[in-house]
């Protein structure tokens, strides 16, 4: 290896240290999405990129380590600050219960520990699956929109009835059991509503129009819960912090089988994000436990949103799947199988620094969540969710926000899932796939 490809793949990975550095500290803050951060780095590598010549390999390493910290360390307000986003929101029961009980280090470590996992599995198995993606990709691409509707179909069958007891009659635990799959269908039908008018309907000012989903995600996933906390007064324990943790290799091993598979669908299907994705696979391979759950979580949130981009760098192969993958198509084609290597390398390096800067991010808190009242930490986060709002979309975000954090509360009372929430994303993606988004459009009175 020459000089000059030494320094090439030391400032490849000096590119994606520092993109996983900044990744991990933006992660820290409740409701701030990497892709808002992205899209603004974009807007300014794009035109200055004549002016400051920086390789878009090099580039691309720093937006992938951005990448991999967003899904390493957004693990920690999940659990600490109960604010997940869409692909975290099936971690936040687990991680709820473990913080009450003082173990939300341990909540944390154990999505981590999958993480790093799925990461190490995608890594492995990226170059041995890569003759067979391109073949599957063509075979599936026509059956997208049916694919897409049976995840529907599914997340729609999963909500069941709930009769929790507390009535005498039979009419009334009636009532009481069917009231939470009818908030589960409202909060469907509402965030399907939402996403249609927000894919046909561009209400950010045109300079921002890629933040056009964000407030919507940020108010029907993030906030609910950190209102709830406010309204309640909940105090948290203090929280123990732990050196070993009880997960066995079993727990390891289907932790991680679970998350590679849905982490795996969710990379290679439109709409469907990695909390969907993990929810299937647990089913599929009969998944049990607490421990085992978040591992797989954890695994599955980064095979979905790194995979999505390793897809694209697969030579001959280029599938574009995912925003980051998108925007990077945007000004650089990756050309040879030594890049690729070389790119999958530059994410098990950033994996590991994100893995231990998750550690120390949660040993901070841990330190201090139970310092003050509950309240005045849920309060700061309200704040912080409402700044990024109003900073990132300004007062049309913020309407945005609130109607869709209405929508978000009603599966948090009625305890229906609130994966329902995620129409906002698949039912319009299916609609397009399936040459039906104009007719809706016009039965709504959009057009």
């Amino acid at each position: 290896m020459g000089m000059m490809d030494l320094n090439f793949v030391l400032g490849t990975y000096l590119f994606a240290l520092i993109g996983t550095v900044a990744g991990s500290l933006i992660s820290s803050l409740p409701g701030l999405h990497v892709y808002n951060v992205i899209g603004f780095a974009l807007l300014f590598y794009i035109p200055m990129a004549e002016r400051f010549p920086v390789h878009p390999f090099m580039m691309t390493a720093f937006l992938v380590g951005m990448l991999v910290g967003y899904g390493f360390v957004f693990t920690v307000p999940t659990v600490y600050l109960q604010a997940p986003d869409d692909t975290l929101v099936f971690n936040l029961m687990p991680g709820q219960r473990y913080l009450t009980e003082g173990r939300g280090h341990e909540a944390v470590v154990l999505t981590s520990l999958g993480a790093l996992l799925g990461i190490l599995a995608l890594v492995v198995l990226a170059p041995l699956v890569m003759p067979y993606l391109k073949l599957l990709s063509d075979l599936l691409n026509p059956h997208l929109h049916w694919i897409i509707g049976m995840v529907i179909l599914y997340i729609l069958l999963s909500e069941f009835p709930k009769d929790f007891g507390r009535r005498k009659k039979i009419s009334g635990r009636l009532i009481e059991g069917w009231s939470t799959i009818a908030a589960g269908y409202l909060t469907f039908a509402l965030s399907s509503v939402l996403g249609i008018i927000l894919f046909t309907k561009t209400l950010i000012e045109p300079s921002r129009a890629f933040q056009n989903l964000m407030p919507a995600l940020v108010g029907l996933f993030a906030a609910p819960n950190v209102i709830l906390n406010l309204i309640s007064r909940r105090e948290v324990p203090r929280q123990v912090i732990q050196r070993d943790f009880d997960a066995d290799h079993e727990d390891l091993f289907n932790g991680t089988l679970s998350g590679v598979l849905g982490g795996g669908f969710s990379a290679f299907i439109p709409a469907v994000t990695a909390g969907i994705g993990g929810l299937l696979a647990g089913h599929a391979t009969a998944q049990w436990g607490d421990r085992s759950f978040m591992i797989s979580m954890g695994a599955s949130r980064v095979v979905y949103y790194v995979g999505a981009v390793t897809l694209f760098f697969m030579p001959l192969i280029h599938v574009r799947r995912g925003l980051l993958a998108q925007n990077i198509a945007l000004f650089y084609a990756p050309e040879t199988h030594a890049q690729f290597y070389l790119f999958l390398s530059a994410i098990a390096f950033s994996a590991i620094v994100a893995f231990f800067m998750t550690i120390l991010i949660s040993r901070f808190l841990a330190r201090r969540v139970s310092a003050r009242s509950y309240r005045i930490v849920s309060a700061f986060t309200f704040a912080a969710i409402l700044g990024i709002v109003f900073g990132m979309a300004g007062f049309v975000g913020l309407a945005v926000f609130a109607v869709a954090a209405m929508i978000g509360i009603i599966p948090v009372i009625y305890f229906s899932r609130r994966s329902n929430a995620l129409a906002v994303i698949l039912v319009p993606i299916w609609l397009n796939m399936s040459g039906l988004m104009d007719k809706v459009v016009q039965l709504l009175g959009l057009r």
